[in-house]
């Protein structure tokens, strides 16, 4: 019978400054992406991603992977799930991820449970794990003798999982102290250690990531230009420059607008430079400007618009997209729509 993969990817990354499973590893590809391929590469077959914070980011910026998660899934597939309750700990996804594998119509015997932060865990670990594999099995890698990941459960012991697990601990809750727990040598295949941080990411040693320039970060009551926006980040090592603009249309859900005007919070100057910062620390592309205008709009004016150079344009896209995302989401602006027939609506206001 077979073995499914379940990736764990539903925490907030703090430390990291997003969500791991969008970060991108110094040889380009996502934490996300990567983990797909270990476990594809490891022997398992169809494959349960748990998400979380920062689902809406991690499922657009899946929809761009699209061609590349489908050459890793092959013959396999990929079943993408919801924890809203990612804020109470691992325990949360685990059982989540327990319950959807449960479901799966290939009735694998056992699951390989992986952690998205874990890259330099080797598939050779995960395949020399899957040789154990049974529905009673119960097995971990060990690297010096200590436990790490990955490991594998047998179908029979996911639903006791699911019901002993809790906080932020995860399946090892239950593994401890049982004499049925199969312990696997993995040293010189890979390397269980996490990484959550920007500097633990670069001591991989790949290569380093590009150093991203941020040419502007704001919110301006001028008018924006995109070519200028674009003109500030071009490149000559960059082979790709993706540009948006958010245009003030004249309809809103049937009604005629005639105009807008954007009101904003003392601090949006800081979360639009937050949230830049934080998407360039970890995107690798080579430049990014955005500005979000405020005051009165009339229709066709823009009121976002944002320019990311990168080496690729696949980086290009995911970071031009993840950053409206994020401004659209986070940044503490109201807008005030009026309509053709006199009235008016605030859009977002507290």
């Amino acid at each position: 019978m077979s073995s499914a993969g379940l990736v764990l990817a539903a925490g907030a990354g703090t430390r990291m400054g997003m969500p791991k499973a969008l970060v991108r590893l110094p040889g380009g590809k996502s934490l996300l992406t990567h983990s797909l391929q270990i476990l594809r590469d490891g022997g398992c077959e169809d494959i349960v991603v748990v998400l979380g914070a920062g689902e809406p980011f991690v499922r657009k910026a899946l929809e761009t992977w699209a061609e590349e998660v489908e050459a890793i899934m092959g013959e396999g597939e990929l079943f993408v799930i919801s924890n809203p309750d990612y804020e109470q700990g691992m325990s949360s996804s685990v059982r989540a991820g327990l319950q959807r594998v449960q479901e799966l119509r290939s009735k694998p015997e056992s699951v390989v449970i992986q952690l998205v932060d874990t890259p330099e865990i080797s598939p050779d670990a995960i395949e020399r794990l899957r040789k154990e594999s049974a529905a009673s099995a119960l097995v971990v890698a060990t690297y010096e003798g200590v436990i790490g990941h990955p490991m594998l459960i047998g179908r029979e012991h996911w639903l006791p999982i699911a019901e002993m697990v809790t906080g932020d601990v995860g399946a090892r809750q239950y593994l401890n102290g049982r004499d049925d727990l199969t312990r696997v040598a993995c040293d010189g295949l890979g390397s269980p250690v996490d990484i959550d941080t920007p500097d633990e990411l670069r001591a991989l040693g790949q290569r380093d990531l590009v150093e991203t320039e941020i040419h502007k970060a704001e919110v301006t009551r001028e008018d924006i230009s995109v070519s200028f926006l674009e003109l500030l980040v071009r490149d000559r090592r960059a082979g790709a420059v993706v540009t948006f603009s958010g245009i003030v249309r004249d309809h809103d859900y049937g009604r005629q607008v005639k105009k807008l005007n954007y009101m904003a919070h003392p601090t949006a100057d800081e979360v639009v430079r937050t949230v830049t910062e934080e998407i360039a620390a970890m995107s690798g592309v080579r430049g990014i400007a955005v500005q979000h205008r405020v005051g009165e709009l009339e229709i066709g004016d823009i009121a976002l618009g944002c320019a990311v150079a990168a080496d690729h344009r696949q980086e290009a896209f995911e970071t031009c997209s993840l950053l409206v995302e994020r401004i659209k989401s986070e940044l503490p602006v109201w807008k005030h729509q009026i309509f053709e027939d006199g009235t008016d609506e605030w859009v977002n206001a507290p």
